[in-house]
């Protein structure tokens, strides 16, 4: 049992790093593109509060996904190409969209995607390897 509660707690550390990395990372991009104009925040305000948002985000979703899709993917995978597709889903969301909520279903749904693609892959890996 504290093994699967350390286990959850790493992979829940890891992503709010990953998420925090990424929400700073979109943040520090758009305000490249819209010339640093920010509405109500400065510039470090704002990256404070997007990785904040990061953080809480990829501290829920990492553990919740990976015990859901991803048990046979290892973790670096698991944290990078997840929160990589978020990342490029929020952008996309954020461009088309321009609401906060359609660039977060956008991030969400490009993690789901990325977690079902590595699921996916080592399913096939592993049957693979019980065939052989």
């Amino acid at each position: 049992m504290l093994r699967i509660i350390g286990v959850t707690l790493l992979v829940s550390l890891l992503g709010a790093l990953a998420g925090a990395v990424a929400a700073v990372l979109v943040a520090a991009v758009a305000m490249e593109v819209l010339d640093k104009r920010t509405l109500f925040f400065s510039a470090r305000e704002l990256l404070l509060i997007v990785s904040m948002i990061g953080v809480i985000v990829g501290g829920f979703f990492a553990p919740l996904t990976t015990w859901l899709f991803l048990r046979r993917v290892p973790l670096w995978r698991a944290s990078v190409e997840t929160s990589f597709a978020a990342t490029i889903g929020f952008a996309i969301g954020a461009v088309l969209g321009g609401s906060p909520a359609i660039a977060g279903a956008a991030a969400l749904g490009g993690a789901l995607l990325a977690a079902l693609r590595l699921k996916r892959a080592f399913r096939v890996k592993e049957q693979a390897l019980e065939t052989a």
